[in-house]
């Protein structure tokens, strides 16, 4: 494509360019509905195969389609998928206002009752578009426009995933934005409704506490943050809201709330036990139980377009008096309406003749000859740089080897014979004066032994909290060895088992769970696999039996379903699964 803005595209005529980044937005204007617009071009790199255009043209029309199936208050409108002489585009309404990130960026964090309604409008369109089988995949501020009236849309259905047609993501490719990503999302396994549920908690996380509860300096430290850590309460949030963002933010989707409208019940249930303190409060401060005191309510935003009339809503901008074409001379006038336009008459916008060119074509020839010149000079150039600099890089990586050599022969030859805290100590003190970033992470792979070893002997000896934490340990310095996962996910199992406390023992079930899963996450051996599988269904069916023991059907019943989803079907755990959703389904089977 040229770097110039073009006039039209389709039937559309475009006033300009908005935004450019995977693709390109432009403000535009539909003559035959008279209406202002947003126009987004698909924006094909250079240098593309046919196999990657093809993949980005499907991608495009995916996008169309998901979000052009969806017509809602709180989802942007969709009104064409096109194509014009080889470009693709998408028509959408116009949304004024701006988008939450801008709101963040301004206002750090934003009041408890504008962040709650912001998330119940999201979590709306999230309800409608996952039961119309629309699954979003990229929830984020800047995917949330808030409009002057107070309204909120959900926008940008790029990546996301219509649950009933073939899925464009092969298995383990990763998409969306890693501070908003979902445990499962980061790691490239199967997604669903749960996986949005999770960015939305996120998004309300950030907008109470003005910073995100998974921070770090690298992607790398965020997804270890997004599998590994858990967030601290914020300020704003009483008990009520921070148990709904506990659980919107559970690592395991069998924790979650499991679809969008059952986040906003009980949103709705915190928000309205967060009005009736606060109204009690007020009661009590402003005159008790014969006063009432109503904080002052925000000006009524305008009702109405002002700008209706106008080619492109701007009230600076009047309408045409008349379809005016400056290529065709001598248009005679045509009589007015009160509008300023014909009657059924349609304004028609043309844009004003191109001016005189600023450079002469031989000027522009010169220079371009000599950019040509610069270009070649810079390359030959960077590349004697690069390769400077790989030499540089080499030698550093020779130096830094024989640096860190008497430091790893000293560990090499550690006495067995020494006690295992001993031997971990001496290594960890070791690995920080290491110079090699490879050696560094050799050795923490090898403390990781040693506390997995150490782990063992506490679990032989029966000292299970001394073993819990080293094999944390083990985990913090290899955190994708699928063997301290399922050491975890083992003695919670054992220490669950033999508690007799319902609550702690279901809070052991979720940790057993939790370990479970990551364990299948890193796990490549398929024996290993299908064994961790039957531990982490046997766990579900455990916890689920617990919750109807409380009476909560629709949290054991969705373990149930994922304990279903993992275990062989053939296996003694799925043959009791099935059974027990049996005799959910249908209880009064049990009377003969």
């Amino acid at each position: 494509m040229s770097g110039t803005t073009p006039t039209t595209l389709g039937k559309y005529q475009i006033i300009r360019e908005i935004a450019r980044s995977n693709d390109i937005v432009y403000e535009a204007y539909d003559p035959l509905m008279n209406r202002r617009i947003a126009l987004k071009e698909l924006a094909m790199p250079s240098g593309a195969s046919d196999a990657q255009r093809d993949d980005r043209i499907r991608r495009f029309s995916r996008e169309a389609k998901a979000a052009g199936s969806l017509n809602h208050p709180n989802i942007v409108t969709i009104f064409e998928f096109g194509e014009d002489s080889g470009r693709h585009f998408i028509a959408m309404e116009f949304l004024e206002g701006h988008n939450l990130r801008n709101e963040l960026d301004t206002h750090g964090f934003l009041a408890a009752d504008r962040a709650i309604e912001i998330t119940l409008e999201v979590l709306d369109a999230l309800d409608y578009a996952h039961k119309n089988g629309v699954i979003h995949r990229d929830i984020k501020p800047e995917n949330i426009q808030l409009l002057p009236d107070g309204r909120v849309k959900l926008t940008d259905f790029g990546i996301a995933r219509i649950t009933f047609e073939p899925n464009l993501t092969i298995d383990g490719q990763v998409f969306g934005t890693p501070s908003y990503m979902s445990p499962e999302q980061v790691v490239g396994r199967e997604i669903d409704a749960r996986s949005d549920v999770f960015g939305v908690g996120v998004i309300l996380y950030e907008m109470l506490s003005g910073q995100k509860p998974f921070q770090g300096d690298s992607v790398v430290s965020i997804t270890y943050g997004i599998v590994n850590s858990e967030p601290s309460q914020p300020p704003q949030a009483n008990h009520a809201v921070w148990q709904v963002l506990t659980k919107a933010l559970d690592k395991s989707p069998a924790l979650r709330f499991a679809t969008a409208h059952d986040m906003h019940r009980a949103l709705e249930s915190a928000k309205s036990a967060s009005r009736s303190q606060v109204i009690d409060y007020d009661l009590q401060l402003y005159g008790g139980s014969g006063t009432s005191y109503s904080p002052p309510q925000p000006a009524a935003p305008p009702i109405g377009n002002p700008y209706v009339g106008t080619p492109y809503g701007n009230p600076y901008m009047p309408a045409p008096q008349h379809p005016y074409n400056p290529y065709q001379p001598g248009t005679p006038p045509i009589t007015q309406s009160p509008h300023g336009l014909p009657p059924g008459q349609i304004p028609v916008y043309y844009p004003p003749p191109p001016r005189a060119p600023l450079i002469s074509p031989e000027t522009k020839q010169f220079l371009g000859k000599m950019m040509l010149t610069l270009i070649v000079l810079g390359t030959l150039f960077a590349l004697v740089i690069a390769i400077i600099q790989g030499l540089g890089t080499l030698i550093d990586r020779m130096q830094t080897q024989a640096a860190d050599l008497p430091m790893r022969e000293r560990m090499a030859g550690q006495d067995p014979n020494v006690p295992l805290h001993e031997r971990i100590a001496e290594r960890e003190k070791i690995i920080p004066e290491l110079k090699s970033e490879v050696n560094r992470r050799t050795e923490e792979r090898n403390v990781a032994k040693l506390y997995e070893a150490q782990g063992r002997e506490y679990v032989r000896v029966g000292n299970l909290v001394a073993a819990e934490q080293a094999f944390r340990s083990a985990i913090a310095n290899d955190p994708q060895n699928p063997t301290y996962y399922r050491l975890l996910g083992s003695l919670f199992s054992q220490t669950a088992v033999q508690e007799m406390d319902i609550e702690q023992r279901m809070n052991l079930w979720k940790q057993s769970i939790r370990n479970w899963e990551f364990a299948l996450t890193f796990e490549t051996n398929e024996a290993i696999r299908k064994d961790s599988a039957a531990l982490l269904a046997s766990a579900c069916y455990r916890l689920a039996n617990d919750y109807l023991n409380l009476g909560q059907e629709a949290e054991a019943r969705s373990l149930l379903y994922s304990g279903r989803e993992v275990a062989d079907p053939s296996s003694e755990v799925s043959v009791a699964i099935q059974g027990l959703l049996d005799r959910l389904t249908r209880p009064d089977d049990s009377n003969p």
